[in-house]
């Protein structure tokens, strides 16, 4: 038995896809005979991706100890807002001017004090919150990790990145504990296709902090062997080990939901189930959705393609000018956040799975957690890729189709000759994907851990 300190800052009941790989983890290891030992974040119930029923993703018998994140910039916002208030409470003098004036002038120093507190923020996001917004979490969490260390007999320190803030707290447990010490890149912290609008200036900072900090782990595991590689090669100690373990998926996750009766046999529902933002837009599929309707009606007519998720605003704009431009108003279904639950049964109702990859200079790593929730609902893919790793995937598995995030030709031809000749569940290659189980995957990552606990 290992005595493992899991310091995770997306942990259940957080609705992240983040929080799946710690949360399951925690479980195989524990059901392995392991005693895992949780520290993470205390979630709010305000939390936008707070889901009160994800609490039953935690195993009976973990112990979590959590610590809020009490954000710097929240300390002056509160000041400028009871300051306001105060300024409110008092007696206000008869105006000198009319109505109009007033208001328009009233107008204005909102919009001052609005940009301002944006400005604000921005700084914060920018230039002080560095590498993230968890940074007085990671300083707050390192008492309570010493003291959990000496109270359960830690044997090894494992820290999961994002928040990258937790690499610091892992280095300086390193520091003053001498246990040994694994980094589990979910996400890259320099390089990262998501946090590309980070300034150049504070990009180098970052790298010297994550060379700093990484050089003393003991073991780094990173999800694709693309990401191994860029981490191997930034961090350049050539007596560091390096593994990849890629996630994974429980065959029995769907087991308990049968798909709902269909109102119309013939419908053919196409699912996504996941955040649009940034990178990750998947315009070229509805403008293949689209230009199939024009051109082939009839192939069309009975397709609808569901979005289960948030959708960043400028994406949603664009995609109200496409559904507009082809007159698919009828077809493409935006259902917004919904449960963790929700989710799943449209997978398990969907005809095939839509899955969106993030694109970027360093996508070629990228594997998504959603990419093994999909290969365990056992359902036909339909994949806008150009992440090498995921491809890779994808093709030996016999998912589906995978095109190329812009190539809205590709995209057409693909979706005619799936409308034409759906795919069947039995079409994967199943002993090709039975690697990536994860139970499987979580003993990998507890072998580290017995080889560090016994040297």
């Amino acid at each position: 038995m290992v005595n493992i300190l899991v310091i995770a800052g997306e942990y259940p009941p957080l609705k992240t896809i983040g929080r799946i790989r710690s949360a399951k983890f925690v479980q195989h290891w524990q059901n392995a005979g392991h005693n895992p030992v949780v520290l993470t974040l205390h979630y709010d119930k305000t939390e936008p991706h707070y889901e009160d029923s994800l609490q039953d993703e935690i195993p009976a018998g973990i112990k979590v100890y959590r610590v809020k994140n009490a954000k710097r910039e929240d300390s002056l916002l509160n000041l400028i807002k009871s300051l306001r208030r105060s300024k409110a409470a008092k007696p206000k003098p008869e105006p000198s001017h009319s109505t109009n004036s007033n208001t328009a002038a009233k107008s204005a120093n909102l919009s001052l004090k609005d940009r301002l507190i944006n400005g604000y923020k921005s700084l914060f996001r920018h230039w002080l919150d560095i590498p993230d917004d968890f940074v007085v979490w990671a300083k707050d969490c390192l008492p309570q990790a010493l003291e959990l260390i000496k109270q359960h007999n830690i044997d090894v320190i494992y820290t999961s990145l994002p928040p990258f803030s937790a690499c610091k707290l892992g280095y300086q447990l390193k520091q003053q504990t001498g246990l040994p010490w694994v980094v589990d890149y979910r996400d890259l912290w320099t390089g990262d296709v998501l946090r590309e609008w980070i300034h150049p200036l504070r990009s180098r900072f970052e790298t010297h902090l994550e060379r700093k900090y990484v050089r003393h782990a003991d073991v780094v595991v990173t999800v694709s062997q693309q990401k191994t590689d860029f981490v191997k090669a930034l961090l350049n100690q050539p007596n560091q080990q390096y593994h990849t373990i890629t996630n994974g998926y429980d065959p029995e996750s769907f087991n308990y939901l049968a798909p709902s009766a269909k109102t119309n046999t013939a419908l053919f529902n196409i699912v996504y189930c996941g955040r649009l933002f940034k990178n990750r837009k998947g315009y070229a599929f509805l403008h293949a959705l689209g230009q199939l309707s024009m051109q082939q009606p009839q192939l069309t007519q009975q397709v609808n393609l569901h979005f289960y998720g948030d959708i960043a605003p400028e994406i949603n704009a664009e995609y109200d000018k496409l559904i507009a431009q082809y007159q698919l108003q009828q077809q493409v279904i935006r259902h917004g956040d919904v449960s963790f639950e929700q989710a799943k049964q449209a997978q398990v109702d969907a005809d095939m799975l839509l899955l969106i990859v993030d694109t970027g200079a360093t996508s070629d790593g990228v594997i998504p957690g959603k990419l093994f929730e999909y290969i365990a609902c056992n359902k036909p893919i339909f994949a806008l890729s150009d992440a090498t790793a995921t491809n890779e995937i994808l093709i030996q598995g016999k998912l589906g189709p995978v095109v190329s995030p812009d190539d809205i030709a590709g995209c057409t031809t693909a979706l005619a000759d799936i409308l034409n000749n759906p795919l069947a569940p039995t079409s994967s290659n199943q002993s090709y994907l039975q690697q990536f189980e994860r139970k499987a995957k979580a003993a990998a990552m507890a072998e580290l851990f017995r080889q560090l606990a016994n040297k």
